[in-house]
């Protein structure tokens, strides 16, 4: 009897140690990532009417200011841009959305090359876990083998996904550090992306294929699905990149942008491809090949609100 009560303890002791270990580690990386948890919450919990919602990769995240937006349509706009995010988790971040939010009167859907393809669902899914009461959250992230039942009487498993980038936010929020560049802001989603520019052209990586998978298909016309049954309008876009540098690694990029097209014209749908903008050609407005800096997202954020203000209107 003797033993089962030491055998019970430890493990009692070791259960508690290893959720204080968690909370610990939870609140370091929350603290350094304040500003992501932030926009999350105000996109998966918080219930605020928006007029547009963009929703895209990191080329929507780094890319589209609201502040610009809003100031030239007169709307009231977030964004939704998703790190390294493909079809899968646009529709996902676009159903958890309306799981609280009134339905936006536009869906502003920045696709890339990469966004058909199949090989990773989500790509940070550690960063929805303190989301499970949005039901969609939840079953993507249970469908995609993270027990989120699991998680609710063992949090501390959610360790054992952590790559050491996200072990390390954990130090960096303890030194009071953020994970927005000094200099830098976030506004409505949006992320300011430094005044850093590309200092010289790289050599070209070598080109291969993209796959354009049935799989990312549905979720696209998922997405499309389910904003003609809540009534909300849709404008697809591809953001700006510097002297063609993502599509010269893609040999099949014109496969890809002439599926978008045969989707924009058989859904009646606008489609913008904002690569071929004179600022295209502009290296001081860059970061790097498929990301503007700060005054490159301001200058294209006014000239995607003009033609925004076109069809709004």
């Amino acid at each position: 009897m003797k033993s089962i009560k030491r055998i019970a303890l430890v493990v009692t002791a070791a259960y508690v140690f290893c959720l204080l270990s968690f909370f610990l580690m939870k609140y370091g990386i929350h603290r350094y990532q304040a500003d992501r948890h932030k926009n999350l919450n105000e996109l998966l919990v918080e219930r605020t009417d928006y007029d547009l919602l963009f929703i895209g990769s990191s080329r929507t995240h780094l890319t589209v200011n609201p502040r610009v937006i809003d100031s030239i349509c007169h709307t009231n706009s977030y964004n939704a841009g998703i790190e390294g995010g493909n079809l899968y988790e646009f529709n996902m971040m676009l159903s958890a959305y309306l799981e609280n939010h009134p339905a936006p009167e536009w869906l502003i859907l920045t696709l890339d090359l990469h966004s058909f393809v199949s090989d990773v669902e989500l790509f940070n899914p550690t960063q929805y876990y303190p989301y499970t009461k949005n039901k969609v959250i939840r079953s993507c992230l249970n469908e995609n083998g993270h027990s989120t039942k699991l998680l609710q009487f063992f949090p501390f498993l959610e360790l054992t996904e952590y790559d050491d980038n996200t072990k390390g936010f954990f130090i960096k929020g303890f030194l009071n550090l953020s994970e927005v560049p000094q200099g830098d802001f976030v506004y409505k989603g949006y992320l300011s992306n430094t005044l850093n520019q590309i200092a010289n052209t790289p050599a070209p990586a070598d080109a291969k294929d993209v796959e354009i998978s049935e799989s990312r298909k549905k979720h696209l016309n998922d997405i499309l699905s389910s904003c003609k049954e809540k009534g909300i309008q849709v404008l697809l876009t591809y953001a700006p990149e510097y002297n063609d540098g993502l599509k010269k690694r893609i040999r099949n990029s014109e496969a890809v942008f002439a599926y978008i097209n045969s989707i924009s014209s058989s859904a009646n749908i606008p489609f913008l491809r904002d690569d071929r903008l004179p600022l295209c050609s502009d290296p001081a407005l860059f970061v790097n090949a498929g990301h503007l800096n700060r005054i490159g997202a301001d200058i294209y954020s006014g000239i995607l609100a003009k033609n925004l203000k076109e069809y709004i209107k």
